[in-house]
């Protein structure tokens, strides 16, 4: 079974610092049913590409948000098909942080959806309980099955203290109804500490201030990796 670690370092760092980072990382030991996602900011999807392809570490790239619509006058966007052209595999969408700052809605977030899946991008979905049941009521059962989940409860993000195992195994049975064949991750202060008894019970990891670091953000793969 495929499992994810998915490093997402919202509005952070800069050519220099992603540079630094890949530094820091260093190399990590090829795992076959492990992969990792790095998902920087908007600028720095090229360069972070570029530094992945000077690397022998075998990540993919992934965008924190696109744009609802496609290629066309919508000033500020940024449309799947740039992302595609940028070497970007998977995307975030429906981050609670999304929702909260700039309002975005299941609506929305369905639009997102189909953008991506209609040139093979996957989406990573990202739910708290609220949303469970109404963003699957925007998606069909074909949208359902193409997406990975990443249950992230607002209240416990950057706080340094995730919410308990036994909450999360019962998020992913709701998650189930609705969801039943998609993988399903945590997120939610997660760090190198606690990371591998989240995998027990989830398909991955979704890192938030603990990847920002990459020395950090290796012990957690190497720690998710001997699980």
């Amino acid at each position: 079974m495929k499992r994810y670690v998915v490093a997402n370092w919202k509005s952070n760092k800069t050519v220099a610092g992603a540079a630094a980072w890949f530094v820091e990382f260093g190399t990590s030991p090829q795992v076959h049913d492990l992969e990792i996602i790095i998902a920087p900011a908007f600028p720095l999807l090229l360069p972070v590409g570029q530094e992945l392809a000077k690397t022998t570490l075998s990540a993919s790239l992934a965008a924190q948000d696109t744009s609802p619509f496609p290629l066309g006058s919508y000033t500020g966007a940024v449309a799947a098909q740039q992302l595609l052209d940028l070497g970007v595999r998977y995307c975030l969408v429906g981050h609670s942080e999304r929702r909260e700052y700039f309002h975005e809605t299941d609506a929305d977030i369905a639009k997102k959806i189909t953008e991506l899946l209609s040139l093979d991008l996957t989406p990573i979905l990202c739910l708290d309980e609220p949303y469970i049941e109404s963003q699957a009521r925007w998606l069909s059962n074909e949208q359902r099955q193409a997406v990975l989940v990443a249950y992230e409860p607002r209240s416990v993000i950057g706080l340094g203290q995730p919410v308990s195992v036994e909450q999360v195994k019962r998020v992913i049975g709701m998650v189930k109804q609705y969801f039943p064949s998609a993988p399903i991750l945590y997120g939610g202060s997660i760090d190198e500490r606690n990371c591998s008894e989240f995998l027990l019970v989830t398909n991955g990891v979704l890192v938030g201030s603990a990847s920002l670091e990459g020395k950090r953000f290796a012990q957690i793969v190497a720690a998710c990796a001997g699980h």
